[in-house]
């Protein structure tokens, strides 16, 4: 689909860090990433991604194509402005990069989000003659899709999305008003489907499509609205993989790795009696009703010995990308919901409130009681899907950071809706709502006159206003002058005592930068 802008985000799942990490997390041997290695994104939308990778992880060669040119346009854009000369951008179809047609290298990482199961079977066989060309011994695949059986129940609700819209001509925001009155009408005269059908997915995927939110329109144009468009599933993939001569290794999703959490001791059983890898991945899927996979794939997986298994995660740290306060341990799966031990996670996230820690240092807390670095590993997993801590390689640390540091300064300046920063140390992203993006942007700012929070929070408040954002607080909008100066203070206050320390650690910030002087807002005139 090329007629209309797909939406600005950022998938942590598709960072070389995440995606090694699993392959570890798996047992099997990884790229290493304290060297030069390359790494292509199939179908790269807004190029948020790839550039937030390239910023992040300078010691590598990243090249992104898509075929809607305004995406193109955008994504240059954004790597000309952080001076990205590591980043190249294609304009360029599956078919002709399947065929050679462009100059590239051999790759060690190819990845594809929200691609897939997007695109008829024949740019999909295309993609896999992408990767079984440019693919290296032992590089990574990184394929996510909609998967089958959890999208069962709701094929009806896409054909009929896709049908309507084919009958009226017009833009695809035109299209999707029409099939939002062609629902509300259903809904309400009690149509059996909708009234009878108990599916949460199918309600959920419902008042997605009802939100009449400008990004969820673009959002669900892609989603829905693609003739290609058709669930798979992973026995399927897996299979078409083994022409390109890629195994499955995992998943990114990275609980998966530890079934003991969302399978009952006879559903593993089970599987244990089937011995073809892609039944027993498929099966699997039946038991978690799953409508939505992050399969990795190796070109040549090998094996690791626990030995070796330990060495690799004894290179890695944990690192928080939530404020302490703000971690939950109630976290919640598509199988089930998981309770945390208060004490022994507690203990962690304290350490890493002081700053990121490797998993040895981790290990070596008192309150964990000399657990194994795989239950340490395990632990992060958890805080890393729910997306309240991120991965690192310990040689992050020895990167360049200012390519990173250069694309979050023209991610504030260009004001696109990028609501991700760069950071170094993860060698990924972690989200910058708009305040965030306007504080950074002041701190960093070598023409900024602004030497307290409270001169940061006007500048702020003027840049917010002119953007015409409204200022929500405990879901009422604030409308005097005295009411959003106050709030905008309180939150400049917070974000420089609380984010930018954060922002330090994770080599975003130099250590050396001015610190403004922070003031009381209660105490202000």
């Amino acid at each position: 689909m090329s007629d209309i802008d797909y939406v600005t985000e950022f998938f942590p799942e598709q960072s070389p860090s995440l995606l090694s990490f699993a392959c570890i997390l798996n047992g099997y041997e990884p790229p290493a990433l304290d060297r030069p290695y390359t790494y292509f994104e199939l179908g790269s939308g807004q190029g948020v991604t790839a550039n937030v990778l390239a910023a992040a992880n300078p010691q590598a060669r990243f090249y992104a194509a898509d075929f809607n040119p305004a995406h193109i346009a955008a994504s240059r854009q954004l790597a000309a402005a952080a001076g990205l000369d590591n980043m190249t951008f294609l304009e360029s179809s599956f078919a002709d990069l399947a065929d050679g047609l462009v100059d590239l290298p051999a790759f060690d990482f190819i990845t594809l989000h929200g691609v897939y199961s997007w695109v008829n079977a024949e740019n999909r066989r295309h993609i896999l003659r992408f990767i079984g060309r440019y693919l290296k011994p032992g590089g990574v695949a990184y394929v996510s899709y909609n998967a089958m059986p959890g999208w069962t129940t709701t094929l009806p609700f896409q054909r009929l999305v896709l049908e309507h819209a084919s009958l009226y001509p017009g833009s695809k925001h035109q299209q999707i008003e029409k099939m939002r009155g062609l629902m509300r009408a259903l809904i309400d005269s009690k149509a059996a489907y909708f009234a009878t059908n108990t599916s949460v997915n199918l309600h959920n995927y419902i008042d997605e499509a009802m939100d009449g939110d400008p990004g969820r329109s673009r959002y669900i144009a892609h989603e829905y609205m693609n003739h290609g468009w058709e669930p798979l599933y992973h026995v399927d993939v897996a299979r078409a993989a083994e022409d390109a001569k890629l195994d499955y290794v995992g998943s990114a999703g990275l609980p998966w790795a530890f079934p003991e959490l969302y399978l009952t001791s006879r559903q593993r059983g089970f599987l244990d009696d089937i011995h073809d890898d892609g039944l027993r991945e498929t099966v699997k899927d039946y038991m978690k009703n799953t409508c939505f996979r992050k399969d990795i794939y190796v070109r040549g997986a090998r094996r690791m010995s626990p030995e070796r298994q330990a060495q690799w995660l004894g290179r890695t740290g944990l690192a928080l990308t939530v404020l302490r306060e703000k971690v939950t341990l109630k976290m919640k799966f598509p199988v089930r919901q998981y309770q945390a031990d208060e004490v022994v996670y507690g203990a962690v996230l304290d350490a890493l409130a002081a700053g990121p820690r490797t998993l040895p240092e981790l290990g070596a807390l008192p309150a964990l009681g000399g657990k194994s670095l795989a239950d340490i590993a395990r632990m992060a997993a958890l805080l890393i899907e729910t997306g309240q801590a991120a991965i690192f390689f310990q040689t992050s640390a020895d990167q360049d950071p200012e390519p990173a540091r250069r694309l979050n300064n023209a991610i504030a300046e260009l004001d696109a809706g990028y609501c991700v920063f760069a950071a170094p140390l993860l060698g990924s992203g972690v989200a910058a709502p708009l305040f965030q993006r306007l504080v950074h942007a002041s701190l960093t700012d070598p023409k900024s006159t602004a030497t307290t929070s409270m001169d940061i929070a006007d500048q702020v408040l003027r840049q917010v206003e002119e953007q015409h954002q409204p200022l929500i607080l405990h879901e009422r909008e604030l409308v005097t002058p005295e009411d959003k100066q106050r709030e905008v203070r309180e939150t400049v206050k917070a974000i420089l005592t609380r984010r930018r320390p954060f922002w330090q650690q994770l080599m975003m910030l130099r250590d050396d930068a001015a610190e403004p002087a922070v003031h009381d807002p209660a105490a202000a005139p």
